[in-house]
């Protein structure tokens, strides 16, 4: 837990998921648990690398959710990655507190989430000098979100999260945040929500900035 949370972001997912059996662990558990014990011992040289350079923006924000796929609870899972100047300085995975109805609400929960969680990152970097030019961007794959988040129109659908709408789109009228549309492929967030194949996983760590600190 302390590892996935300070310096290994490509261990949340995986952290989350089974930190919910701690009570009452089973042996399937334990053969999973085994198995992401393994793969730390074999990428104990990995961790995250900060380069210099001031050419990517001074925060950037990848969210995304993995709608339902808890088969107990069938609740989602929120995931975010926060870059300054391009280096991942903080990574949310969690369990959402409440089921989501689509893949849209699951999606606007995470982005709520993370925009709760990029404000006060920018109060924090106001407090060491450093200031935005212009909105925070939040990379987003759920088109329906953006549409929604963007679009001064009532969505009727959602009412039932309406807090969570209004906070996030106020702060895209604000000029405060800008959701832009990124493929899912490219979603690094995504290795924070759910377990992925092999090729995918290593694509997506890489693009987190953990790599090899042994050399």
């Amino acid at each position: 837990m302390y590892v996935s949370l300070t310096s290994r972001p490509d261990l949340a997912a995986a952290v989350n998921y089974f930190s919910q059996f701690q009570a009452c662990p089973n042996d399937e558990n334990w053969v999973h648990l085994r198995r992401i014990l393994r793969y730390v011992k074999a990428t104990l040289e990995l961790g995250l690398v900060y380069q210099g350079g001031t050419d990517r923006p001074l925060l950037e924000v990848f969210t995304d959710a993995d709608w339902a796929s808890d088969i107990v609870d069938r609740r989602s899972v929120s995931g975010a990655v926060f870059k300054v100047f391009g280096a991942t300085v903080s990574w949310m995975a969690r369990k959402q507190a409440t089921v989501s109805l689509s893949s849209t609400e699951a999606e606007l929960v995470a982005l709520c989430a993370a925009a709760c969680h990029g404000q006060w990152l920018v109060r924090v970097l106001l407090d060491l000098g450093l200031s935005s030019n212009g909105p925070v961007p939040y990379h987003e794959d759920n088109q329906s979100t953006i549409k929604i988040v963007s679009n001064s129109k009532d969505p009727g659908r959602l009412k039932h999260i309406d807090v969570k709408y209004f906070y996030v789109r106020e702060l895209v009228e604000r000029g405060f945040i800008e959701i832009d549309y990124v493929p899912s492929e490219k979603q690094q967030a995504d290795i924070l929500t759910k377990g992925l194949p092999a090729p995918t996983f290593r694509k997506l760590r890489a693009s987190l900035g953990l790599a090899d600190c042994s050399v």
